[in-house]
């Protein structure tokens, strides 16, 4: 169910100010980078807020994803419609390869908002991982599946009559930032970063600078530096 709204990204994935996204960007990001360089980064680069609420928290531990957002717009219903879940496989059928599908559920208790079958569709389709600002329900089979999910905590309540998706890849607040489609996602087990489509660049290579002088840094203090020598010599920690 795609959006008409300002920053949809057109169906091949491109961001809406037309550049085409980089599909190998990801894995470098997802092996060289973590949350925390790029939060760094972001903060030299005068964006501040833009990580997700810490409550947002990966199932199990060791999961690290980065891709393309696609945020799904979730919405609480209070009937069960004649046709349940039309929103939700729709959404799930558009998904595109690089994709990290983030579910704006506002923080709704109402009902779990994915699960182990809408993981196995997500995966199917090409998405990184999912980060829902909500619950979600069959824990186990995720993970034992190993598609990396974020969430609030988890409920075995289903969606159905409960909530609905509204639509995709439009802009949505997620956990307190508002993400949109073609930003680039990045998350481990310290938490969710957003990265403003126009900064995906100009971050990931201030974070390979970064990476490369705290390694520099670390040998020094395995060596017998002082922090002090250490840090006035690569500048970063």
């Amino acid at each position: 169910m795609s959006g008409d709204g300002p920053g949809r990204a057109l169906p091949d994935g491109t961001p809406p100010d037309g550049t085409p996204p980089d599909r190998a960007l990801p894995d470098l990001v997802e092996t060289r980078l973590g949350a925390a360089v790029v939060s760094d980064i972001l903060d030299d680069l005068g964006h501040r807020e833009h990580t997700l609420d810490p409550a947002i928290r990966p199932l199990g531990r060791g999961a690290v994803i980065a891709g393309w957002a696609n945020p799904f717009l979730v919405a609480e219903v209070a009937e069960i419609p004649a046709q349940p879940y039309t929103g939700e496989i729709a959404a799930l059928d558009e998904i595109q390869p690089g994709d990290v599908v983030l579910v704006a559920a506002g923080g709704s208790a109402r009902a779990a908002s994915w699960g182990e079958l809408f993981s196995t569709a997500a995966r199917a389709r090409g998405a990184r991982g999912t980060l829902i600002d909500g619950y979600c329900r069959d824990e186990r089979r995720i993970t034992g599946m190993g598609y990396p999910v974020w969430c609030r905590g988890l409920l075995p309540l289903d969606c159905k009559g409960r909530l609905a998706v509204t639509g995709s890849r439009q802009p949505a607040p997620v956990g307190g930032l508002l993400v949109r489609p073609g930003d680039l996602v990045v998350a481990d087990v310290d938490g969710g970063v957003v990265v403003p489509a126009s900064l995906v660049a100009e971050t990931v290579r201030r974070g390979l600078e970064k990476v490369s002088k705290e390694n520099g840094l670390r040998e020094a203090l395995i060596a017998g530096s002082t922090l002090r020598a250490a840090y006035d010599r690569f500048g970063v920690l």
